[in-house]
């Protein structure tokens, strides 16, 4: 091998040896020994008897673009700092040393978009640590992706689904979550997002910090941005196409009803009011959901998502019987004969199919 890195150092490397080494040296197992050879070259390098300088142009080209992958695979990887910096060194050095070959598969893999998608099925929740340090809390039935250049150009993320997210504060390159419908754009933040695909509406609701709420099919313009305040909750209505920025204030008997929100076709019309309980929607990724007035139709959907069960209905009037409450780890099975208790309704379970139905005279 060390004659291999030889004739790789004055490029006469034929094309089988050249797959052979770039091999060898893609192995973490043979880091030890890539380093012993790389700093061997090295000395020789130093002691050498220094040349005339050169302009080089190209070979300053391919340097700034080895640094740029090399910074991209460091807030990619979880090597450990030491072992890593040495082989970023190697690579480095032989990149500079080498023919274009490696320049080029560089530039290709730099110039080729890849995405990371992490997605939770129905019956768990995950927990994910960007490269950036921001915590993100994935509920059941969700999925996150974003890009290979992520706190690189942009620090964006996709979201269907729902997500509890603890954003590293980084002025100089603020942290977007883009949904099918708004756009939030956080400025050291911890918030929720909701955006369940299958549901008629997108919202945000804010705990700590300042986010601003776009939508995402308008242009960007700084105008058309709400900033929310904490304890402040965002809600898109997909099918009016209207955006209500939707908290109560204290509850008190000369409280005012919330104004209905308007139907518009271009613009978005909103509510703004005070003093929500965020509880009320970040307390799943703590393991309760809280259940204010719900009809059991949308019961249904969260007891589905937390508990990977399908339920079906025998008669639609049952949809519409409304509860409220809270489940924190209850089985399943005690949720379901708890429903049937307060709604006098009587259903069956078989696997994860679930049928509620008119309780029987």
């Amino acid at each position: 091998m060390k004659l291999r890195f030889r004739k790789y150092f004055h490029s006469v490397l034929d094309p089988d040896e050249f797959s052979m080494l770039e091999d060898y040296l893609s192995n973490r197992k043979n880091e030890k020994e890539i380093t012993s050879l790389m700093q061997t070259f090295w000395k020789e390098k130093m002691e050498a008897s220094p040349e005339e300088p050169r302009s080089n142009p190209a070979l300053f080209e391919r340097i700034q673009e080895t640094i740029r992958a090399d910074r991209h695979k460091r807030t990619q990887g979880k090597l450990k700092a030491y072992t890593w910096g040495l082989r970023a060194a190697a690579v480095l050095v032989l990149a500079l040393i080498s023919s274009g070959i490696f320049y080029v598969r560089t530039k290709q893999n730099l110039l080729s978009q890849q995405w990371h998608s992490i997605t939770t099925p129905f019956g768990a929740k995950s927990k994910i640590t960007l490269p950036d340090s921001t915590i993100i809390w994935l509920n059941a039935g969700s999925s996150l992706k974003y890009s290979n250049e992520f706190g690189i150009k942009n620090r964006e993320v996709h979201l269907s689904g729902e997500a509890f997210f603890d954003v590293f504060h980084n002025p100089s390159n603020l942290f977007h979550v883009k949904t099918s419908e708004l756009t939030i754009k956080s400025y050291g933040t911890t918030f929720n997002v909701k955006s369940y695909p299958d549901e008629g509406t997108t919202e945000a609701t804010l705990i700590e910090g300042s986010i601003g709420i776009t939508r995402s099919t308008f242009a960007y313009k700084k105008k058309d941005e709400v900033l929310l305040e904490p304890n402040q909750r965002v809600v898109y209505y997909r099918k009016t196409k209207t955006m209500e920025t939707a908290q109560a204030e204290s509850e008190t008997e000369d409280t005012p009803e919330p104004s209905t929100p308007k139907t518009v076709e271009q613009k978005t019309t909103y509510l703004i009011s005070k003093g929500i309980d965020t509880k009320e929607f970040t307390s799943w990724k703590d393991g309760t959901i809280f259940i204010s007035s719900e009809t059991l139709k949308d019961l249904a959907v969260k007891l589905e998502r937390k508990y990977n069960v399908k339920i079906h209905f025998e008669n639609e009037a049952l949809l519409t019987l409304r509860f409220t409450g809270s489940l924190e780890n209850e089985t399943v099975e005690q949720v379901i004969h708890a429903i049937g208790i307060a709604a006098q309704i009587d259903y069956e379970i078989e696997d994860r199919d679930i049928w509620f139905k008119e309780q029987s005279k």
